[in-house]
């Protein structure tokens, strides 16, 4: 609409009553900006495995091959108690297999006994000699302090070889079996210590607490990463599968990713005691902020003002200064700007002031742009001197404004998911392993915050993390 006479002295008016004595608006009330959005928690599963040939390999070669040895013991006998003497050596390779929930054990050996009558006939005595095998099943539970604790139970199968005393005629199976706590138990002891110590849950499980603090570079440019802040740690009931001893762990986590140049200091924690597992859930999501601080958004938002000012009512306004400042529910545009006569070449008479402006920071998914939206004046920071600035420019400034507060940031968000899935799909770690499969980025959507406008979107799949006992 063009503007008569009237209205262009009016504007003249404005102009020198400015240019007299500029215009400094009263800084506008501002609240805290919004607060941060809740992180969702994800939980990474954990496996950690034990292959039965590797647990065969371990108690081989940390088992002795006399594996038990008793020196004149009082023992069960036919006839009332007798005295024993005797020794058990492995014969051959230890074999393991995982399966029913339990390591299975067939461990071999031979038996060389002495066996005495009690009392005044204990210079009657025989000899005996029997080969056999264990058979045993150790089942694990898990102790508050992570530490596994084995309890192994089974058989003791003995090849019948008869002792002859006097009179009285026995086997040494029998006198075995009559004595199993004494003879059987020890064994089945020696089985709970050598396992106890060869399937060790503990280093591995703080090893994952630790990889989990660790923070995870996702891109290059700009350098993000992956920050896990975990809180608990859940186990569930060991188990085997595929011929292997299995632990499963669920580790819930607060994942976010932070983009600086530098990786985030994280502080080392122990783990917490274990809680239930329900199920293997490995769901995964994380919040992924895309930040545009104000003084960048500020200096293109001035740099398009610089290239192109705008022009109302016959009058180009000069921006030299323009600052985005965070509030509650909108932003504030601090802006020192100069209105220019087309006729006063050297600036003599222009009027330069700061004023405030307000506007609401929007997504628009379709451009894949941060803008902001419905700027106004700041009614409460309106002084009369602000007012003439007001009649000098009107509603259009607010316009004007609008279409150059405008924020590409769609292609960084793009980029910037196609890096985090790459890198969650690499491994990270080596004993152990931390992959991931993206399987959906959320919305974006917008926030901001006392630094910057944050953009921000979910991205969900699943992460699993496989650990070697």
């Amino acid at each position: 609409m063009r503007m008569g006479t009237s209205g262009r002295w009016t504007v003249a008016a404005a102009t020198l009553l400015l240019a007299a004595c500029g215009f400094e608006a009263p800084a506008p009330t501002r609240t805290p900006p919004p607060a941060p959005p809740p992180v969702p928690v994800s939980t990474l599963t954990a496996t950690l495995t034990l292959p039965a040939a590797e647990a065969a390999r371990r108690l081989n070669a940390e088992t002795a091959s006399r594996i038990a040895e008793l020196r004149d013991k009082p023992v069960k006998c036919g006839i009332g108690r007798c005295r024993l003497n005797l020794e058990a050596v492995r014969t051959g390779p230890i074999a393991v297999e995982a399966r029913h929930d339990a390591i299975e054990v067939a461990l071999p050996f031979a038996v060389e006994a002495e066996l005495s009558l009690p009392g005044f006939l204990k210079g009657v005595h025989a000899k005996a000699n029997a080969r056999g095998e264990a058979l045993t099943a150790t089942t694990l539970a898990i102790g508050g302090d992570w530490r596994l604790h084995p309890t192994t139970s089974g058989t003791i199968r003995l090849d019948d070889s008869h002792l002859r005393l006097g009179p009285v005629v026995t086997s040494l199976r029998d006198v075995w079996n009559d004595n199993d706590e004494l003879l059987s138990k020890p064994l089945f002891k020696m089985l709970d210590q050598k396992i106890a110590a060869d399937v060790r849950a503990e280093p591995k499980i703080a090893q994952l607490w630790r990889q989990a603090l660790a923070p995870i570079k996702v891109s290059k440019k700009p350098a993000a990463w992956l920050v896990l802040a975990p809180e608990r740690l859940r186990i569930g009931r060991p188990a085997t599968a595929n011929g292997a001893f299995v632990l499963s762990l669920g580790l819930e986590a607060r994942a976010h990713v932070i983009v600086q140049d530098d990786p985030p200091k994280t502080e080392p924690t122990r783990p917490p005691p274990p809680a239930p597992l329900a199920g293997h859930d490995n769901r995964f999501a994380v919040s992924v902020p895309v930040l545009l601080p104000y003084d960048r958004a500020a200096a293109l938002a001035l740099d398009s003002l610089a290239k192109k000012p705008p022009h109302i009512a016959g009058t180009r306004l000069r921006f030299t200064r323009l600052a985005i400042l965070p509030s509650g529910r909108d932003v504030i545009l601090a802006a020192r700007f100069c209105a220019d006569e087309s006729w006063d070449v050297f600036h003599w008479f222009s009027a330069c002031g700061t004023g405030y402006l307000r506007g609401v920071p929007v997504f628009d998914a379709a451009s894949g742009t941060i803008r902001i939206r419905d700027v106004r004046y700041d009614i409460a920071t309106q002084n009369i001197i602000l007012g003439a600035a007001h009649a000098l420019a009107g509603p259009e400034l607010g316009r004007e404004l609008e279409s150059r507060l405008v924020f590409q940031v769609g292609n960084d968000i793009a980029k910037l998911q196609g890096q985090i899935a790459a890198a969650l799909a690499r491994p990270q770690g080596r004993e152990v392993t931390i992959a991931g499969t993206l399987k959906s980025f959320g919305p974006v959507w917008l926030t901001w915050t006392k630094d910057g406008f944050v953009a921000l979107f979910s991205a969900e799949g699943s992460v699993r993390t496989d650990i070697r006992l």
